[in-house]
């Protein structure tokens, strides 16, 4: 059996049983609040919901290269023959330049693979739970890194947020388009799109999102796939949550399907407290 190592961010949010039973190692991302930073493996949502109910401004920052650094070469000290890097999309975070950094840090660069996942949370959940499927199944390096690079270039994530004061924060949505969002009370769907959160529509309600959900996956699943992977989240949102699960069980055959119900301190500072969502790939 072959000693594979898989090593990742704060951001990618499977459970504390998964990641000791896996023996996955995480690079914390930070909270900062004015002079005040918090490393995000350290805290609890709680203290951005403070936070944001006393009017405090929260940014994120990456992971330094030295932590990635330290992780890398307590792996290799602890006889791990190669190590597989999955973090949060480039275009969303400077995580990706530290990894890759402390890769090139380190004396024999080739025992470190980085992959450019383009995702983010359950999107990159999904994609770790499949490396490590293949590390299981005692694949050659080589073979793992071209199966998972299959697999990212059909992955999609979608998702819907209710808090249009955080997006606001993040940059996502111009200030005049949430203002007119929280008179309405829309709910805007944001898509992932060459590594970026894009705007896809704004629904008026839950069970519209849902449809612009279902409609925006139809679009993108071609017939004639293999079968379908897809991870499920709900962000304090578990009766939308399941109506995505109910329909894409009822629409779609031959599903491999896993279900998320946390999002992190980071990512609550950018999309807010409640909301739903799914990625997928397919084969």
């Amino acid at each position: 059996m072959k000693k594979y190592a898989i090593v990742t961010d704060s951001t990618t949010y499977l459970t504390e049983k998964e990641f000791n039973d896996f023996g996955i190692k995480r690079a914390s991302l930070n909270i900062i609040e004015g002079d005040d930073t918090f490393r995000e493996l350290e805290i609890e949502n709680s203290l951005v919901y403070e936070r944001f109910d006393e009017g405090k401004r929260l940014t994120t920052s990456q992971p330094s290269p030295g932590e990635f650094l330290s992780i890398y070469e307590e792996l290799l000290e602890q006889g791990y023959e190669k190590i597989f890097v999955l973090v949060i999309s480039e275009k969303l975070s400077g995580t990706y330049q530290s990894a890759k950094i402390a890769i090139n840090m380190l004396d024999d660069t080739d025992k470190v693979h980085l992959f450019e996942s383009n995702m983010a949370a359950y999107g990159n959940e999904m994609l770790i739970l499949k490396l490590k499927e293949f590390i299981d199944n005692d694949l050659e390096f080589s073979e793992i890194i071209s199966k998972m690079e299959a697999f990212i270039s059909t992955s999609e994530l979608i998702m819907t947020s209710e808090d249009l004061v955080s997006l606001i924060r993040s940059g996502r949505l111009s200030k005049t388009k949430a203002l007119i969002g929280t008179v309405l009370r829309i709910k805007p769907v944001i898509k992932m799109e060459d590594g970026k959160l894009d705007l896809l529509t704004s629904a008026r309600t839950r069970q519209k999102a849902v449809v612009s959900i279902l409609s925006f996956m139809k679009d993108r699943v071609k017939a004639d796939y293999k079968k379908l992977h897809v991870r499920i989240c709900s962000h304090n949102s578990i009766e939308f949550a399941n109506k995505l699960k109910q329909e894409i069980l009822n629409t779609y055959k031959n599903v491999e399907m896993t279900f998320s119900e946390y999002i992190g301190p980071v990512f609550n500072v950018h999309v807010g407290p409640k909301g739903f969502g799914i990625s997928w790939m397919v084969e």
